[in-house]
């Protein structure tokens, strides 16, 4: 019998387009955005309850009205299920880059756990 092993999760960060289909088989692009996808690859749930970009400085970005099609929080995280997916506007993210003079290498995505843990993406904010 195997030795349960708990949640396990892994973050990852992207760039996301969306695509519209329109009339007449033509198609328009969306607003740019960074997401935001965890995964449970553990044999237990959790529940995610937070998430945002860490910054220099022990800050935090938060999103606190995210976009219809993200998936809401809080969010119970189950072994095998597909990703929750969270997205933050990349204009906001180059506005903090350009008001605050922090660089994208220093912006690093996490997402919070009901149980205090934070688990951080696989890699900083990937605009440039």
């Amino acid at each position: 019998m195997p030795v349960p092993v708990g949640p396990r999760v892994v973050v990852q960060v992207s760039n996301s387009i969306p695509v519209y289909d329109l009339p007449g088989d033509s198609q328009d692009l969306g607003d740019h955005f960074v997401s935001v996808e965890a995964v449970n690859t553990g044999d237990q749930p959790i529940a995610i309850t937070s998430w945002g970009i860490e910054l220099p400085g022990d800050r935090r970005m938060f999103v606190t009205r995210g976009e219809n099609w993200a998936t809401p929080l809080p969010h119970v995280l189950t072994p095998g299920a597909p990703p929750a997916r969270f997205l933050i506007r990349a204009d906001e993210l180059r506005r903090v880059e350009r008001e605050q003079r922090i660089p994208y290498t220093q912006m690093r995505p996490y997402v919070g756990m009901a149980d205090g843990t934070v688990v951080h993406a696989d890699r900083s904010v990937p605009l440039a």
